[in-house]
């Protein structure tokens, strides 16, 4: 049997033209297949039927590696109504598909896909075709579960999935031609095909982690997010009523990797909120997020006054949020109140996956500032200690990592380095621009770049060239870097970013260029220094940077202690017609985020004598601060002028600078690598 399914499994693979990464699913699709064939041995009986007594159909069966297309649930009229995905094998539930999503790197499950006449997906070298071993193997992947996919695996289907190899007398008999009954290999087990996928063997569903050698720590795992969940009370036993439907959740596992480079399991109960329906199982939605630039500002005072950063997290965040629908959810996979399996939970607490969660978590949270005094903007230990009165929160220590950024502190020099190495390093491994052939660049973009909507596919052959190229994947994996930590990036990726509707080749090259360029640069930070906290703008803008709309670029940063906090590379919304009028709209955008900074800084306790902002245009400094140049300027719109109130009120001081001392110029064009240099390092990277 290991010749044959192996053998099978290469001429499946090799015909649909998929890497090595996915043998493990040819492997589970081939032994599918053979089960439900006819056996010689068996008397040309059917080993599946022999198996489980039930007849076998056919018309579900898919061509492997073939085009296939699910529904889309979501969108409007004007969207697309199905999305394509590539065939990869038969799910655990009754005639379920497993279909691979290429933009996401995602697996996908779902009852309901077309096949596009037996086509194979075009077959195209690992460069172009956007998958690599790593992709598959991304440890931030994580399963879609469609609207109409399967809500429940009973242990009939989770026998089934598991049944391409277990017949045993079919597999003596088919190998060796004789009746000796032998075990199947351990390795051939679907689960565990499918585990060999993944770079940390997550499990995928609570049977195939109790099927796993680290079954026992998969348990634990569950049975730690039980207590939590029991001990917060999260729901009450109860019938469902009539009028009632009870929503399905799954069981989500995850390996973390902690600080101390040791790995933890941990299990998540996630309730399918895609099944909930508005005005019955949920209202407001809305909850705030913290924003990147609030973190930079922070660490930024924390390291001008050397004062000691703790990182604290809680416990089952969502867990703390109350409820004011009546919802019922199934009992978790494994954890039946025995006698009562037709019971359901009646949610008292929220859970993850509701669409109301974060929410509702956030409403509890503020409540609590509230009641005890405690001002979102303040610094005060005690508070912690509150705080851990009122939730169950576990010491990290002091802060090393948020939200995928590392915190490195030097005791010597009492500076903070605020980094995405690691993330990048994936990033790069992700889109295979981590080979020795593969060298780095010294500028965000190339200078002979010249992109325009004009390079976008147009005949059938450069549409089908670009099919399956992961532009906007990699576009937002860029975008994050850039948002976090890597402000000299941002007009590169603003750039491209441009023509993620409709990419060609040239643009693709351009997004590669960036990639190399953060490989080169992937230890690069925001270094936070201690000196003075002051606060300073700079902004810059470059007239019809867009060939097309003939739109320009505002780019502004501001810094604190010669590091950035905040930045941005935009095109503006209206065409302006000089110079002058472009480099006005880029200071009254700069403006609104001084203001809001300003705001925030003297609640914090740190005001400053005035906050400066520098433009290297002379004209729109004299424009802002006087009514001058009318003829030429009259148009522009009111929205903008506000800047004169704030320079004529005190709150801001509007400043020229050369045009060379600038560091806002690397926001708004490619510069020169010189340039670029003195831009970072007046950035703090």
């Amino acid at each position: 049997m290991n010749r044959t399914l192996n053998e099978r499994a290469r001429s499946m693979r090799l015909n649909a033209g998929l890497p090595k990464t996915f043998w493990a699913d040819a492997v589970n699709t081939a032994a599918y297949l053979i089960n439900r064939g006819l056996s010689v041995p068996l008397g040309f009986k059917i080993p599946e039927e022999e198996w489980k007594v039930e007849a076998v159909t056919y018309d579900h069966l898919k061509v492997f590696g073939c085009s296939a297309y699910d529904l889309m649930k979501d969108g409007d009229k004007l969207d697309a109504k199905a999305k394509k995905y590539t065939f990869i094998g038969y799910g655990a539930d009754s005639m379920g598909y497993r279909l691979w999503d290429f933009e996401s790197r995602k697996v996908v499950r779902s009852k309901h896909a077309t096949q596009k006449h037996g086509k194979l997906t075009e077959s195209e070298d690992t460069q172009d075709s956007g998958i690599t071993e790593h992709d598959v193997q991304n440890d931030d992947e994580s399963e879609d579960v469609h609207e109409d996919a399967v809500n429940n695996e009973s242990s009939e289907d989770e026998e089934e999935t598991a049944s391409p190899v277990q017949p045993q007398p079919v597999e003596s008999n088919w190998v060796r031609r004789s009746t000796r009954v032998t075990k199947p290999p351990e390795k051939y087990d679907p689960s565990v095909n499918y585990l060999l996928l993944t770079e940390n063997g997550e499990p995928e569903s609570y049977s195939e982690a109790v099927k796993l050698k680290d079954s026992l720590q998969w348990e634990h795992a569950m049975k730690e997010e039980m207590g939590s969940l029991n001990k917060n009370k999260t729901w009450e036993l109860t019938k469902l009523p009539r009028d009632k439907k009870a929503l399905q959740n799954k069981w989500v596992f995850r390996i973390k990797e902690e600080h101390d480079g040791s790995k933890r399991y941990k299990a998540r109960l996630v309730v399918k909120g895609f099944q909930q329906k508005k005005g019955i199982d949920y209202n407001e939605i809305f909850s705030p997020v913290v924003k990147m630039t609030t973190i930079r500002l922070v660490l930024s005072i924390v390291a001008a006054e050397g004062l000691h950063l703790e990182q604290l997290d809680v416990k089952t965040t969502f867990l703390h949020g109350d409820l004011d629908e009546d919802i019922y959810m199934t009992q978790p996979e494994g954890f039946q109140v025995v006698g009562k399996e037709d019971w359901v939970c009646k949610l008292k607490r929220s859970l993850y996956g509701l669409k109301q969660a974060p929410r509702q978590w956030y409403l509890k949270f503020d409540n609590f500032m509230e009641r005890t005094g405690y001002r979102r903007c303040e610094m005060d230990h005690c508070c912690y200690k509150q705080m851990s009165e009122e939730f169950e929160m576990k010491d990290l220590g002091p802060a090393k990592q948020i939200l995928g950024m590392s915190i490195a502190r030097n005791k010597k020099d009492g500076s903070l380095t605020l980094s995405q190495e690691k993330y990048i390093g994936k990033v790069v491994e992700r889109f295979k621009m981590n080979d020795e052939k593969t060298k780095p660049r010294n500028t965000p973009l190339g200078s002979h770049f010249r992109l325009t909507k004009d390079q976008s596919p147009r005949s059938e052959e450069e549409k089908a060239d670009m099919a399956d190229v992961p532009y906007a994947s990699a576009i937002g994996s860029l975008m994050y870097a850039m948002v976090c930590t890597r402000p000299d990036i941002a007009h590169a990726v603003g750039v491209v970013s441009r023509f993620m509707s409709d990419p060609g080749r040239e643009h693709w090259e351009a997004v590669k260029w960036l990639l190399r360029y953060l490989k080169g640069t992937s230890k690069m930070g925001l270094c936070f220094k201690g000196k003075d906290s002051v606060l300073r703008g700079y902004t810059d803008a470059d007239l019809g940077g867009c060939k097309k709309t003939f739109k320009s670029t505002t780019g502004y940063i501001f810094t604190m202690g010669g590091t950035s906090v905040s930045w941005m590379s935009r095109l503006q919304k209206s065409v302006a017609l000089s110079t002058t009028e472009a480099e006005y709209m880029a200071v009254a955008e700069a403006s609104k985020e001084l203001v809001w900074l300003k705001t925030f800084l003297e609640e914090l306790g740190k005001k400053q004598a005035d906050y400066s902002l520098y433009c290297d245009n002379e004209s729109a400094v004299k424009l802002a601060k006087n009514p001058v140049y009318h003829g030429k300027t009259k148009h522009i719109g009111m929205r903008y002028h506000f800047v004169r109130g704030l320079i004529s009120d005190g709150t801001m001081n509007l400043m020229n600078i050369s045009g060379a001392k600038n560091p806002a110029d690397m926001f708004t064009k490619s510069v020169a690598l010189d340039k670029l240099k003195f831009c970072m390092t007046s950035a703090g990277l």
